[in-house]
């Protein structure tokens, strides 16, 4: 029979695989917390079992663990990720606005592309980036133009940015099978 450690850890590992931030060396640090707690308790003249408890009573449910990790992931990178996205939402919208321009394929390829290769690269949160990237053009067509019909504009963002978090999720269930 499993102990309760055992099965957080297992539990809390399978919550890291879904949502992507599982790493090896992460867990086996928590996991070593753990233990390093069960065993104070012990000493202490808790029984196994209520050490156990004890131990994750206040190391704390999954889900704040989780969201301690998600807390930390917004790492430099990740701000550097979404500063990419508004940049080039706000280079597709010049490129879009300019008197010459008449191929939009070539501007909605450029979104999904971007959408997706930024997704893919490992930005934790796709739907920022879809907007990001892909607000802008609405926004000139609402306010400036009196259109609504540049609203796909954010769809193919979001398309392009779930394509590419779809693909990373992909990646990492292959390299980290649950």
């Amino acid at each position: 029979m499993k102990n309760t450690i055992t099965l957080y850890l297992e539990s809390l590992e399978l919550e890291m695989k879904r949502n992507g931030s599982y790493h090896a060396e992460v867990l086996a640090e928590i996991e070593g917390h753990l233990h390093d707690s069960v065993e104070a308790n012990l000493r202490r003249g808790l029984k196994q079992d209520e050490a156990e408890e004890d131990a994750l009573k206040r190391f704390g449910s999954i889900r704040d663990v989780l969201s301690s990790f998600e807390r930390e992931r917004m790492t430099i990178m990740q701000k550097v990720l979404v500063a990419i996205a508004a940049a080039a939402g706000l280079f597709s919208l010049y490129v879009d606005t300019r008197p010459t321009w008449d191929d939009t394929g070539v501007l909605v390829f450029g979104i999904l592309f971007v959408c997706g290769l930024l997704a893919l690269i490992g930005y934790h949160r796709p739907w920022l980036l879809a907007l990001a990237v892909g607000i802008w053009i609405p926004l000139h067509g609402i306010i400036v133009a009196h259109s609504f019909g540049s609203i796909i504009a954010l769809v193919i963002a979001f398309v392009g940015a779930y394509a590419g978090w779809g693909v990373r999720a992909g990646i990492n269930r292959i390299i980290h099978p649950a």
